[in-house]
This record gives C-alpha cells, sequence and structure tokens, in this order.
C-alpha cells in the first residue's frame, strides 16, 4: 500500500539524515553538539504522510460542503464562521458564499519529556527529567499592537478566561527537560543523548557467567555518559540505549475526499506554536488564502512574521501548502 512504502521511506530518511547529521558534527575536527525537530510531508496520489520528530506542530484545514454530515473521523474541529453562520466557500470564485463548514485538525504529536510513553524510555535508558514551570512575561514587551491580527488574537485569548492560550504572556508554561538538558526527547542530532556516538571502544573482559556474545550485546546498549551532564546524587552515570530518539512518529490522511473543496496543510515548529493556538493559525491562514488570496509562500511569510509580533523569540519557520486536485466527471 502507498502507507507501508512511504512509511519505510521517512522512516529510513530520518534514520539517514540522523547519521549523516552526526558525522557532519565531529568531521573535520569539529565537536558541535547540536541538533534539530523535523517534521516532513510526503505526498503519493491522495495520501498525505507526515513524518515528525520533536516539538514541530502540523495542522490540516478542510472546508466541506454543507450536505456532509460529518468529517470521517472524531478528531476534526469546527471553525465556527466569525462574521456570518452562513459563510460558504465557492471554489470557483474564490469566496465564502453561503452553507459550507470549516474544520481542522492536528495531524502531529509533540514529543515532549512531559509525555507519559517518552517519560517511560527516557527513565528506562537511567535518564532522569527535570520539571520547570515558566511564566513567559517578556513576550508582551515583544508584541506588536499594531498589528490588527496580533489584537484579534489577544482579544480571543482574553475573552475565553476559562482556556489557556499561546497568545498569553501571563499564562503558565510547563517545561520538562531530558536530563535537565533538551526541551524535546526526539530529535535529529544530539549526540551526548544518544548511545552509538558513545559506545566504548574496546570490549571488556569476558566475566565467568557471560559469553562474549552476551557481553558485546550488553555493551552495545551500555554506554557512559558526557561529562556536561548534571548528574543526581548517586547516579551511576551510565545509560542503556537512547535517551533521544531519532525515531518519527507517522501519520496519514487523504486529501481531496468527497464533499471537501478545498483543504490545506499548515507545518511549523515550536517559533509559531508557542505564541499562537490552532484555532487561531487556521483562521488567519483561511484568510490569507481564501480571503486575501495569496499564494502559500505568502501567507507562510505571513504567518511568521506574525509569529514575531505575537512576542515569539525562537526560531520560526512556517511551510504552508494548499492542496489542488481536478474535479473528475462522474458521470
Amino acid at each position: 500500500s502507498i502507507e507501508d512504502r512511504t512509511l519505510e521511506v521517512l522512516r529510513n530518511a530520518f534514520d539517514r539524515l540522523d547519521r549523516e547529521f552526526c558525522s557532519l558534527c565531529t568531521r573535520d575536527g569539529r565537536d558541535w553538539d547540536c541538533g534539530s525537530t523535523a517534521l516532513a510531508a510526503l505526498v503519493v496520489d491522495d495520501v498525505v504522510t507526515l513524518a515528525n520528530l520533536g516539538d514541530c506542530r502540523g495542522v490540516v484545514c478542510r472546508v466541506v460542503s454543507s450536505d456532509v454530515a460529518k468529517t470521517d473521523d472524531a478528531e476534526w474541529q469546527e471553525l465556527d464562521p466569525e462574521d456570518d453562520e452562513d459563510m460558504l466557500w465557492d471554489r470557483a470564485n474564490g469566496a465564502f458564499s453561503s452553507g459550507e463548514r470549516l474544520f481542522w485538525r492536528e495531524v502531529t504529536e509533540t514529543h515532549s519529556p512531559l509525555l507519559g510513553e517518552e517519560e517511560e524510555r527516557i527513565k528506562a535508558a537511567n535518564g532522569w527529567i527535570i520539571h520547570e514551570t515558566e511564566i513567559p512575561t517578556g513576550q508582551i514587551h515583544r508584541m506588536d499592537f499594531f498589528d490588527e491580527d496580533v489584537v484579534d488574537i489577544v482579544k480571543r485569548c482574553f475573552a475565553d478566561r476559562l482556556g489557556q492560550h499561546r497568545s498569553d504572556p501571563a499564562r503558565s508554561i510547563q517545561i520538562a527537560r531530558t536530563c535537565g538538558d533538551l526541551a524535546v526527547s526526539r530529535a535529529i542530532g544530539d549526540r551526548d543523548f544518544k548511545a552509538a556516538y558513545n559506545l566504548p571502544q574496546k570490549i571488556a573482559s569476558v566475566s565467568e557467567t557471560q559469553t562474549i556474545t552476551e557481553q558485546r550485546a550488553e555493551i552495545a546498549m551500555s554506554w557512559d555518559g558526557p561529562p556536561v551532564f548534571i548528574y543526581p546524587e548517586d547516579h551511576s552515570k551510565r545509560f542503556k540505549g537512547d535517551l533521544v530518539s531519532n525515531v518519527p512518529d507517522i501519520k496519514f490522511f487523504k486529501i481531496g475526499q468527497e464533499g471537501v473543496v478545498d483543504e490545506f496543510l499548515l507545518m511549523a515548529c515550536d517559533g509559531l506554536w508557542d505564541v499562537m493556538d490552532g484555532d487561531d493559525a487556521v483562521r488567519i491562514a483561511k484568510n490569507l488564502l481564501f480571503d486575501k488570496k495569496l499564494s502559500a509562500k505568502d501567507g507562510a511569510e505571513r504567518l511568521a512574521e506574525l509569529a514575531k509580533h505575537l512576542g515569539s523569540s525562537d526560531n520560526i519557520t512556517v511551510i504552508l501548502i494548499r492542496f489542488y486536485w481536478e474535479e473528475i466527471d462522474k458521470k
């Protein structure tokens, strides 16, 4: 199937990318300890395959004809029209008219040590997790209130007092760090957290109760931690397996389905998502593509600019993909 083939291609690609990146970090006398998150999309026919590693996020949005009762799963959320409950998207003319509905959903999962599965894997490798609480008060000093979209997003934020929004500079952020350092649990690079780049050079002498094969298998997983870590008291300073994984999560969704009249995919790193909720990002992207009729490239540039105006201080990368497909005459 398409899903099986694209899953294998992307997993192999991420594994090779990680190995080549780590090799680059030590080539020609380098001693780089850097790393990166990654998010990739592969489109084959009507199947979109997303591979995610780290804290990037992807959201997909689709405009659905009014005679479609619901979307294909319960994860879709309806984005209520802001001005007119009877707005309809007319694809031919590029505008809303009356009756259709707009749905969106996240199509990735972020890899944080806060997640139970990730925490279990890190602790099984003899790692530990440090928890922090942060209030990003500096964000408000970087916000540009001359940007109308910033004002609209902040208004929605403070109108909903029951929820916590990423545009709120007074919000409380829970951060978990792998071994007190990385705020992600999967990444490209970050050699200090991976077994393959910290294995012993020589095999120790064989004990009376171990065969050479058994000892090699154990040492292949067990490695000395780097001296830069601040270790907990009584920690052995040894690990088994990877603390930070290079295995991506793979998700699939189909485009051009019956009843869908337009759709787009928004992918971005945490520089956008640190300051913008998914529904706000979808709302802005819809306005840029459908109302202002910008290209996907120009729309992505505007979203990156808006993230900066909302006070983001992190790296900001945004990719916006609008899907087109030929209308098929079924007669």
